[in-house]
């Protein structure tokens, strides 16, 4: 029987899409005061970064470098790595309905957030999201030491909320990471994203809202 919940941060209880985009108009509004925002060359840029961020899984070093080839010679791509993670969280957005959604769900079972990420980003990111309070354990891969998939982060999640593993349910959008642990860890895997989500052979649980998620869970109890 699930009797606690724990959820990846990125992509999982946060738009990450939705982030990602306003963190690079934020980026170029800065670098290139003069172009105004709501013009097709201004919005050609940012598609651009989007497309060269592949939903957060390449270097900003990358990003930069080619947005400075083609559009902002100027550009100070070190600069703009380093404030990628410092300054991140001030564009962040949760998914629709986060919080009460979460707020139901905690009526009924235990929460945790288990991310793959910095200390001082994550943290950040939960604290200005106002989630910690709604979770009951909350590791961060950094503070942890190692990083998901390890099942070593997992079942600390689970120790954490004093539960065996497989009364433990994993919500995370990352294969390779978060359903992969989760199995490894005993856990139930759900596959979660509204933004990337692909094929598979495999039978998991796929799900693409916080909705979906709530429905499942409630309705099980």
């Amino acid at each position: 029987m699930i009797k606690g919940l724990l959820f990846d941060l990125d992509a999982t209880l946060t738009d990450r899409v939705q982030s990602a985009y306003n963190m690079y108009r934020f980026i170029v509004e800065s670098e290139v005061p003069e172009m105004d925002p709501d013009s097709l060359a201004f919005e050609t840029i940012v598609q651009r970064m989007m497309l060269w961020d592949e939903y957060g899984t390449i270097e900003k070093e990358h990003i930069f470098e080619r947005t400075k080839r083609l559009f902002i010679p100027h550009l100070d791509v070190e600069e703009w790595s380093k404030r990628w993670y410092e300054e991140f969280y001030l564009h962040i957005v949760l998914q629709k309905n986060c919080i009460e959604i979460l707020k139901r769900l905690k009526e009924k079972y235990l929460l945790g957030i288990v991310t793959n990420g910095s200390s001082f980003s994550q943290n950040k990111k939960i604290d200005y999201l106002g989630l910690r309070e709604l979770f009951d354990t909350v590791i961060v891969s950094e503070d942890f030491g190692i990083r998901k998939p390890d099942p070593s982060i997992f079942l600390e999640a689970a120790k954490n909320l004093e539960l065996e593993p497989n009364e433990v349910a994993f919500i995370g959008d990352t294969f390779a990471t978060d359903v992969v642990g989760a199995i490894q860890a005993g856990m139930l895997p759900i596959w979660f994203s509204r933004e990337h989500l692909c094929p598979s052979n495999m039978e998991i649980l796929q799900m693409k809202s916080l909705e979906e998620v709530e429905n499942y869970f409630l309705e099980r109890t």
